[in-house]
């Protein structure tokens, strides 16, 4: 199972994996813990609590949710996942909210992308309202200083 072995850590090598051969088709939803590797053909929703990789052969029409998300087949629908990353010869078209989106040279994206909404606890980029008034009267006194005494 190359693709699901890709960057897997010590917490997600509790998860099983799951198969959908390739000449399988599933219609409906799909809810699971374990990992997802998809050959054949879903349509319907699929939820993830590990990563889904949907293989060269595979396609999936629907929705997903899923912590990672791989696609070296064709994906047309919805995403939601904290990485998605399409890989050469992989095709994604519909709308997708994600922390990291990575598309490698060949992956083809077509649709509109979003920025997940940070978590709780998630540093967040700080106001500097008050903060760029000093540094730039600071600035002010510095080029005045240097014409006086130039």
């Amino acid at each position: 199972m190359g693709i699901l072995d890709r960057n897997r850590t010590h917490g997600s090598e509790r998860a099983g994996n799951t198969v959908v051969a390739a000449g399988t088709k599933l219609v409906g939803d799909l809810t699971l813990s374990d990992h997802l590797h998809i050959d054949g053909h879903i349509e319907g929703t699929i939820r993830s609590e590990a990563e889904i990789a949907i293989g060269e052969q595979g396609r999936v029409e629907g929705e997903i949710e899923a912590e990672r998300l791989y696609v070296s087949g064709s994906f047309e629908g919805s995403i939601s996942a904290r990485r998605l990353e399409i890989v050469a010869g992989g095709r994604v078209q519909g709308d997708v909210v994600v922390s990291e989106l990575v598309i490698e040279p060949g992956g083809q994206f077509n649709g509109n992308s979003r920025i997940r909404e940070q978590e709780a606890g998630s540093p967040r980029q700080l106001a500097h309202e008050s903060k760029t008034a000093k540094p730039a009267d600071k600035a002010e006194k510095d080029d005045q200083a240097a014409t006086v005494s130039g």
